[in-house]
């Protein structure tokens, strides 16, 4: 049989239930450790999609390996030093990357341009999820995660079926086709009831009041379907319908990660001003 849309979509549901078991295993019971070789591993998959989609496939490995290397540092920078690790880390990439091109003439401009996408690659796939190391240190910060994963989760599934139903008015024609109006605001419906009451039965003892559980999760959900648009708006720039075909029946991880890479942060403004 064809790739039908009910096998496409069984399809989706199979290898999410897959990826959500071992992840709420980690993040209920595994130490922050292990938590850091997570996130590790996912931000050098994500760079590797980054970088493989940014530069159409045709990336030499002695450049990947340095863009991997050094993308791998912040998570465990994070979770050694807190947010003075993350700043140290973006300091630090920065100074290497510009030590890396000087130690290797000569200076075009295609090395320029290479320099930039790799920059950008940290500071969009690695720098955002060391904040999951940043958040998950503090005080209740396996719940501010499961909180952030409930609202992005639940606004995905809201967006999907709300669109699918009631879906009309395009959101983004240009850069996500798919998308409309009525998906995302039944998605931030969705991820409003999800997030508070959510919030309510596990995060009270943080003194996030209701009103303010209401709010956060509304923003989260906002910053993450503006994170799902941008790498719609990276993929189309690119020339690529997923970042890669690592998951089955979802494209790429960075394809799951893109409404989570500035909810991360977001969360942990908030939660670590209570």
């Amino acid at each position: 049989m064809g790739n039908t849309p009910w096998s496409s979509h069984a399809k989706r549901w199979v290898t999410g239930l897959g990826l959500a078991a071992p992840v709420a295993a980690v993040l209920l019971f595994g130490p922050l450790w292990l938590w850091a070789v997570a996130v590790t591993a996912a931000a050098v998959v994500g760079l590797w999609e980054y970088e493989t989609m940014a530069r159409c496939g045709a990336v030499p490995r002695s450049e990947l390996a340095f863009a991997l290397g050094v993308g791998a540092v912040f998570s465990p920078a994070a979770w050694f030093f807190g947010p003075a690790g993350v700043l140290a880390s973006v300091v630090g990439a920065v100074f290497v990357l510009w030590a890396k091109h000087l130690a290797r003439p000569p200076l075009t401009r295609e090395a320029f341009h290479h320099g930039l996408i790799t920059l950008g690659g940290w500071f969009y796939v690695a720098m955002p999820l060391s904040f999951i190391m940043l958040l998950g240190a503090l005080e209740s910060g396996r719940a501010w995660v499961f909180f952030v994963l409930v609202v992005i989760v639940s606004g995905d599934v809201g967006a999907y079926y709300t669109g699918k139903n009631l879906g009309r008015r395009k959101l983004y024609e240009a850069v996500s086709p798919k998308k409309t109006v009525e998906g995302a605001i039944g998605g931030l419906a969705a991820s409003a009831v999800a997030g508070t009451v959510f919030g309510m039965l596990f995060l009270r003892e943080t003194g996030a009041s209701t009103a303010a559980l209401f709010a956060v999760s509304i923003l989260t959900e906002l910053v993450g379907q503006a994170g799902d648009l941008m790498e719609s708006l990276l993929k189309r720039m690119a020339g690529c319908k997923d970042s890669s075909a690592l998951l089955p029946g979802h494209g790429g991880l960075l394809d799951r990660l893109d409404s989570l890479l500035f909810a991360f942060p977001t969360v942990w403004v908030y939660a670590q001003g209570i």
